[in-house]
């Protein structure tokens, strides 16, 4: 039996071509997740800063003064207002209260 040996190259390029793409896409997923997973933990850093701010509306309509209220959330002030901040390893969201 005579064997086409010029359809072999081809062949062998597509298959190299494929197996390319596949580790390609693996270390494409691979690096993506690395970068999600802090996407993921600055939602949780977001909802505790708004549990945060419903807290302290919550202390204002019990009748607590401003001066308890900034001490027990920490709260600080600049030019800009007054502000907490929350941290959560190397992810941190100033909350501004306004003036």
């Amino acid at each position: 039996m005579i064997k086409n040996k010029r359809g072999d190259i081809p062949i062998t390029i597509l298959v190299m071509g494929v197996l390319a793409i596949c580790i390609i896409t693996i270390f494409t997923f691979y690096f993506s997740n690395l970068a999600m997973e802090n996407n993921f933990n600055s939602i949780g850093v977001v909802e505790k800063a708004t549990v945060i701010k419903e807290e302290i509306s919550l202390y204002r309509t019990l009748g607590f003064g401003e001066d308890e209220i900034t001490k027990v959330f920490g709260i600080n002030a600049d030019a800009l207002g007054k502000y907490f901040v929350v941290t959560k390893g190397s992810i941190s969201v100033r909350y501004n209260l306004g003036k």
